[in-house]
Order: structure tokens, then sequence, then C-alpha cells
């Protein structure tokens, strides 16, 4: 049964999580009872009173979990990215509780429970999962819930697949055999596994083996051959997949999808998933807005300072490049003298960036407060503002000034298709004493391809150290 329909085991994975967190609710209670002993903050409280948040709490951390794609293929997911996704989904599920109970005023509901739900969820939910992936794995080694797959192609892809096979037993995946596009009499096996016939013979060996799906592992060249062994295994309800080295080397993400009964696949050099851009989105504004109010009055003190210690605008006209190469203006205090464009035709040969970007120690053009300013990243504030326009996020690759993108590679310009931000993995990974523009574009686009809410978090988080200590900036 768990071979023939695998969805019952996304369901399973789902109804094993609820009661998990129902558990996890009701052991919540004592729990922080229990840890009143050692941190004595608010006193006891009992479940009965607090039976409703069961309900939203279920639904928060259920919804996150879809979200991140928890319930998808069963095979292919690795602990290791449960233990990832949990532990987001807990960070996600706190936040969003302490966002409900602060703006319907429940001033009833303790926070320390709200902390002790994220801590034991999290554990829970992480032993529970583990068991789980072990209870299948003990299925499969049973020879339980194992998918016997027929690969099409003796290719240098095929047998790299074969290996990952070998080499993660828990996906669960039996080879059948192999089909070729011509026999030769001296081979008859591949990878350890038969070769049971030819392209032709597709619907015959769908007849007389217990094939649960169809690997197509060609190269380029033959994938028009695909489409008629598709239509083939479409009517004998096989399911089938395409393993190509067509995007090889290319780091693009795929989507497909039909529109107007016409099939598209767009591939995108950066995310593009429409409700995690929302959120991203949802954060700037607010975050922005918020920290604009908030910080007003050391925008006051900070103009006044620069007003009064040196001669020039208190704001910086930034003119650079954002998102798909649209250009905008940006605003930061002024940390430079007023014609600090001029000299620094004169200071070029002083540049201590390799690249197109410009980088001085010692920079003589900036002023003694303007430093100060930029030990802290206090400079930067002002960006809030492009942040809350939308010409920026908080997180993001440091957008480039307008008069460097002529001289910019072709691989740097990738870095342009996202949004620009405040902060990225160069601010928390050494700023300024990264010297190699090259390493710090490969920053930015290790970010762009690994990108993800939960990492827009944690460069937040980590930012907060890294602007305190003032290390590595100019």
């Amino acid at each position: 049964m768990l071979k023939q329909h695998p969805k019952i085991l996304g369901t399973i994975a789902q109804i094993l999580d609820l009661i998990t967190l129902t558990g996890v609710f009701f052991f919540s209670f004592p729990f922080r009872n229990f840890s009143l002993k050692w941190v004595p903050y608010g006193g006891k409280i009992n479940f009965q009173a607090f039976i409703g948040l069961l309900f939203l709490y279920l639904f928060i951390w259920w919804f996150s979990l879809r979200w991140q794609e928890v319930y998808g293929f069963q095979r292919l997911v690795s602990f290791r990215s449960l233990l990832g996704k949990i532990s987001r989904t807990a960070v996600l599920g706190m936040l969003i509780l302490f966002g409900i109970i602060y703006l319907a005023k429940r001033t009833e509901v303790p926070r320390t429970l709200i902390l002790t739900f994220s801590f034991v969820g999290f554990v829970g939910l992480a032993i529970e999962k583990f068991l789980w992936l072990k209870f299948l794995e003990w299925l499969r080694k049973r020879g339980k819930g194992y998918s016997d797959v027929l690969i099409v192609g003796v290719t240098e892809i095929a047998k790299q697949f074969v290996e990952s096979i070998s080499q993660f037993s828990d996906w669960g995946l039996r080879i059948e055999g192999f089909l070729v596009r011509e026999i030769n009499a001296g081979i008859h096996t591949f990878c350890s596994a038969p070769i049971l016939g030819t392209f032709q013979d597709l619907a015959g060996i769908l007849h007389g083996y217990p094939v649960d799906e169809v690997i197509f592992a060609l190269p380029t060249k033959d994938l028009e051959d695909v489409k008629e062994m598709m239509e083939i295994c479409e009517i004998e309800g096989v399911k089938t997949r395409i393993i190509s080295n067509f995007f090889r080397g290319i780091i693009f993400k795929a989507e497909a999808d039909v529109i107007h009964g016409i099939p598209i696949i767009t591939y995108s050099p950066a995310p593009r998933k429409a409700w995690q851009l929302f959120i991203k989105r949802t954060v700037d504004i607010g975050l922005s807005s918020i920290a604009l109010i908030l910080l007003s009055p050391l925008f006051a003190i900070i103009a006044l300072l620069i007003k009064f210690t040196s001669p020039g605008p208190v704001f910086y006209q930034w003119k650079v490049v954002g998102l798909n190469k649209r250009p905008f203006t940006g605003y930061k205090f002024r940390t430079m003298v007023a014609n600090a464009d001029v000299i620094k035709e004169k200071l070029l040969p002083n540049n201590e960036m390799s690249g197109p970007v410009f980088k001085m120690r010692e920079d003589p053009r900036v002023t003694r407060m303007g430093r100060f300013l930029r030990k802290y990243s206090l400079d930067e504030l002002t960006q809030l503002w492009s942040v809350f326009k939308g010409d920026m996020s908080l997180v993001g690759p440091h957008p480039p000034l307008q008069t460097e993108l002529h001289r910019f590679h072709n691989w740097y310009r990738r870095k342009l298709s996202v949004k620009p931000g405040i902060t990225c993995l160069w601010q928390v990974n050494g700023r300024s004493e990264i010297r190699d523009f090259d390493q710090w574009v490969r920053m930015d686009l290790d970010y762009i391809d690994n990108w993800s809410l939960w990492l827009d978090f944690k460069i937040l988080l980590k930012t907060i150290p890294a602007v305190i200590s003032g290390k590595g900036a100019y």
C-alpha cells in the first residue's frame, strides 16, 4: 500500500505531527510550571484556561510545515533538512503567536508559555520525525514500501543516479533494469543491473515487470525520443521522471505550469515563490516603518552633528542600481567632505579593493564624524526609507553605484536579479576586511542560490553584533 499510494505517507505524517503537537501543548504547561523553580518568571497556570490557544497553535505550525513542503515526496527526505524546517517553524510560530497576542491585547497569556511551546514543540517534532524516518527505513529494509524503477539510458547521468541510490538506501528505490537505444551483444548489465531491452521494448517491459517509475537519463540530443515513451508510460499509468544534463552548470530555478493549455517551464536566476516574497516584503514594510519612527530622534541628533562638524548637506544622494539594473537614488548620512566624488578620481591608485568598487582604509575624504558613523553603520540607517519605498530590502546584495556597473564582469550581474539590501552575507562576514570583489560577489550569489526567509532572519540577527562591534568598517 505504501508503495502504490505514496500520498498516504504524507497524510500519515501530517496526522502524526498534529498528534505530537497536541501532546506538546498539554505537556508544555507542567513543563513550564516545573521550570519556574529555576526561572521564577510568572505563576503556575493550567491548560483549561488556554484550550482555545491549542487550535491556533496547531494551525500555525501545520500551515508553516506545509508551506515548507514537509509533507511532499517522502522518499528523498533527510532528517537534517526536516530539522531545519522544524526550527524555522518553531521560530516563525513563536513570532506569529507573539504578534497575535499583542494585537489582540491578550495580556493574560504568559510570554513564557509561548517560549515553552516553541522549545518543547521543536524537541517533540524532532524526536517524532527521527522515529518516523527510522520506521520508514526499517520497512524498506524488509522489502516494504520500495519503489521499483526502470531507467531508460546507460549514460554517465544514469550512473551517477544509481550511485546516489546506493548511497542513500533510505530513498527506497530499487532498480529493475535499464533500456538502451541499441543492444550490444557483449554488454548485458550496467551498474550491476540487467539491460532488459531497447527503447522500443518499453511497453512490453512495463507489461512484464512490476515497474512503479520510469527514469529517463538521456543526453539532450535524445530527449526527442522521450515524448513517445512518456506517452506509453501515461497509458500504462506509470510515473515518469527526467534526469537531463541540459541545465548542468546553470543555477536557474525551474518551475513548470500550464497556462491556457500551454505547458510552460520557467527558469529564474533568483527565488520567485510568491508567498515567500510577499512575506519578505511585508516584513520589510513593517520593520522599516517601525524603525523609521523609533529612530527619528536619533536621526535628528545625527543630522545636527553632521551639520555642525563639517560644511555641506546632511544627506548624500546615493545613485545606485537595484533590481534588474533599475537605477534609483538612495540617501545616506553624509560621511565625507562635500566634494568627495571629485577627490575620488585622484585617489583611485590607492584603491585597496580589487574590482570595480573603491575602498580605502584611511580615506582622507571621510570626516571625523563620518568615521564614527561608518564604524557602526549609522550612516546606513536612512536606507530604511528606500526599504519602505520598495527600492531595497532589509536583506539583499549590496547595491552597486551606477558609475560602477559598466565595469562589472558578466557573472557579477546576476547579483542584480534580486532587490539590493542594507545587510547581507558580506556585512556579517568581515565587511570591508574582504578586499577581493570576486569573493564579495560570490557571497551575494551564494545568498541568492540559498535564499529563504530563515536565511534572512539569521542574517538580520548576525548583523546586530557585527554592527555593534564595528569590526571591518572603513
